[in-house]
């Protein structure tokens, strides 16, 4: 046939098992045509953040006039195959009639079972082990012989085996051609197991009135085969998908390898915003980064805040509530929309790591807030003065915030309190802003090294 048994597609090699079983007439049946990854001149890739990514495959190949099975070869193992549509069957003058696929094999790390595999862990440490069966596509999937014992599940952890990772897997097309000749066919399919996320430096300046804020993309590849995709692009927004498979649990993370490209360009796509990365080049298994937003200047203003829940009751206790540190970022100056990512906040000129916080995906031109950690050198007690039942359901009660601080410069502290049911405000120390249905905010003035003390008085009603 003029091509080794490497190159066979998978119906040659059926045909090939056919003919040792009894069936020599056919030994002259030329196999189906195959289109390798060689012969790829178009792949296309959207990356959802729901652990899902459209994958648009056009490739070049030669095919007969009638009908033929054509080996799509070089597909990922997570191919969701009931996705599978061949896009331009009219252009290419054929009729798509259907697919064959290899059974699921639960994830690429199906064919370690019965393997001696090293298991590298997060914190330091490896053992050898022995896979004794798989039920998913990362280590905290697979049963584990570890000396006499047996251990479900490796979360974090990293397999290292003596064999390079399994090979992409192939699907059988089943087509009728309308004539012979070369042609493109374009086929457009989802890929689970390939994720992405993103994340965010917010570096403040000394006096932490303004920062630089910058980001990128990370885009995590779990699928257990490599991609080249000649356009990338990234989709943020909820989606709501009916079959898709659950979120893998957490497997080992490669180092972040940052690829020289160009800031990714942002623009609608329905519901949703697209980001495109330029010249994306390889993306192999595990962590791939791009930039998403260059170094900005934006306002921050720094707030503290005390929260507090309603005690419906008397509480002779006087209780320490926590300050935390809030950033409010002026991303207004932003031409960009940000898709939801984790923001870390770096202080002392960006020496300092200062805690973070995740955002929501964020439209153009529009503020938002992190809540970092808690104020080192401001405190906050809180007592109730009074407690009246007035009725089986209603109360007056009054409470008293006292806020020290060890600042060298004057703050104000926003004390944040929340009622259940019907309350009303009776007085208070300091103006009172309604801030829903539920809560209430008091700003409160706090001078220099010296201590501020806000008292209110609620009535609240819970039932009827």
């Amino acid at each position: 046939m003029g091509r080794s048994t490497a190159s066979f597609s998978i119906a040659a090699r059926a045909f090939a098992l056919s003919s040792c079983l009894g069936t020599p007439a056919l030994a002259q049946t030329p196999g189906p045509p195959e289109v390798a990854a060689s012969d790829v001149t178009r792949e296309e890739m959207v990356l959802t953040n729901q652990n899902l990514a459209v994958v648009n495959d056009t490739r070049r190949t030669d095919l007969p006039a009638g009908a033929v099975d054509l080996a799509w070869t070089g597909v990922a193992s997570t191919v969701r195959t009931e996705t599978w549509s061949v896009t331009n069957a009219r252009e290419a003058a054929v009729h798509w009639l259907g697919l064959s696929a290899p059974p699921p094999s639960g994830g690429t790390l199906a064919g370690l079972i019965g393997k001696r595999v090293r298991v590298e862990r997060p914190g330091g440490g490896s053992t050898e082990a022995e896979v004794v069966a798989v039920s998913g596509a990362t280590p905290a999937e697979v049963l584990f012989r570890e000396g006499d014992d047996l251990v479900y599940g490796e979360p974090g952890a990293r397999l290292v085996w003596s064999r390079g990772p399994a090979p992409r897997a192939g699907v059988l097309l089943k087509l009728a051609s309308e004539k012979a000749g070369p042609r493109e066919i374009s086929c457009r399919y989802l890929v689970a197991d390939i994720n992405w996320e993103s994340n965010y430096a917010l570096t403040l300046s000394p006096d932490e009135k303004s920062g630089r804020l910058e980001g990128w993309f990370t885009i995590d590849n779990r699928t257990g085969s490599a991609f080249a995709p000649t356009r990338l692009r990234l989709l943020a927004g909820v989606l709501r998908t009916v079959s898709a498979p659950m979120p893998r649990a957490a497997a080992f993370r490669t180092e972040a390898a940052a690829v020289a490209s160009e800031v990714a360009i942002s623009e609608a796509a329905s519901e949703s915003r697209l980001y495109e990365i330029a010249s994306p080049g390889r993306l192999g298994e595990g962590r791939t980064t791009f930039p998403l937003a260059e170094n900005a200047e934006v306002p921050v203003e720094k707030r503290y805040l005390v929260r507090t829940s309603y005690w419906f009751g008397e509480n002779a206790e006087s209780q320490t509530v926590p300050v935390a540190v809030l950033y409010q970022v002026g991303a207004k100056k932003l031409a960009a929309a940000l898709p939801a990512g984790i923001v870390r906040v770096y202080t002392a000129g960006g020496s300092l790591f200062g805690g973070e916080d995740r955002i929501a995906h964020t439209p153009e031109k529009t503020d938002f807030e992190i809540e970092t950690s808690e104020a080192f050198d401001l405190t906050a007690r809180r007592r109730q003065s009074v407690f009246t039942q007035v009725a089986p359901r209603e109360a007056e009660s009054a409470w008293q915030v006292t806020i020290a601080s060890r600042k060298k410069e004057a703050v104000t502290v926003i004390v944040r309190d929340s009622f259940p049911g019907d309350w009303e405000l009776v007085e208070s120390s300091a103006p009172a802003t309604r801030k829903s249905a539920r809560s209430v905010e008091f700003a409160v003035p706090v001078p220099p090294g010296a201590e501020a003390s806000l008292t209110y008085r609620v009535r609240v009603r819970t039932g009827r």
